[in-house]
């Protein structure tokens, strides 16, 4: 299968799971620790973290990483492609 396609069939596969974990995780608060939210809290900001949120931000760093390789490849493809021409 073409490289391309197999990028887009994984995007695709992530916006499944993406959709997935919306409709079924509930939006659970995280407790955080009481020092770290004094600290925010002299600060100004108000932490609030729910598990929905920890696992999309995950989801995100995986869709990060293949798009990242995905653009590595297209880099890497172009070189070998001037360097056969030359």
């Amino acid at each position: 299968m073409e490289k391309r396609k197999r990028f887009y069939i994984a995007l695709a596969l992530y916006a499944v799971l993406g959709l997935l974990i919306w409709t079924t995780i509930d939006n659970i608060p995280i407790p955080v620790s009481s020092t770290l939210q004094h600290q925010l809290a002299n600060a100004g900001i108000t932490l609030h973290i729910t598990l929905r949120q920890v696992t999309l931000m995950i989801l995100m760093l995986f869709v990060l990483r293949t798009a990242l390789h995905r653009y590595a490849e297209r880099i890497q493809e172009e070189r070998e492609s001037k360097q056969g021409s030359s």
